[in-house]
């Protein structure tokens, strides 16, 4: 399943949270992202599919390794096509133009953000495989 802006906007704000709070619940996402409790549960649902985070049973969620590779990808294309954003007819806001670039990274093939990761878990299962040590 590719993921979407709505998606990456989650995962995003999952990530700028963890890096000041150890403990990230539904309710500041939902806060963080002024989205009501029921829809952040819906993505959490499908960020949790995808590996990217896991939610334990009272609540508190966490960004998987690959969630946290994953989140650092898209800012690293986010903050590229911010970069270099193409000049359109009109003013936008900061807030528009961050939205506007969002749904540009995600139309990107979902591989430019785990591909890297992938080959990295594929190659240390094969190293233990081969009872070598990473």
């Amino acid at each position: 399943m590719q993921l979407t802006a709505a998606h990456l906007r989650y995962l995003l704000a999952i990530y700028e949270v963890s890096r000041t709070h150890l403990d990230i619940s539904s309710r500041s996402i939902a806060e963080k992202l002024g989205v009501t409790k029921p829809s952040v549960v819906r993505i959490l649902n499908l960020l949790m599919e995808q590996g990217m985070i896991v939610k334990e049973y009272y609540g508190k969620i966490y960004l998987t390794d690959r969630g946290i590779w994953v989140a650092k990808r898209v800012q690293q294309e986010l903050d590229a096509i911010l970069a270099h954003f193409p000049p359109v007819s009109g003013e936008l806001t900061d807030e528009e133009q961050w939205s506007a670039a969002l749904a540009m990274t995600s139309a990107l093939p979902q591989r430019l953000f785990t591909a890297d990761y992938e080959r990295m878990v594929e190659e240390e299962e094969a190293g233990c495989a081969a009872g070598g040590t990473i």
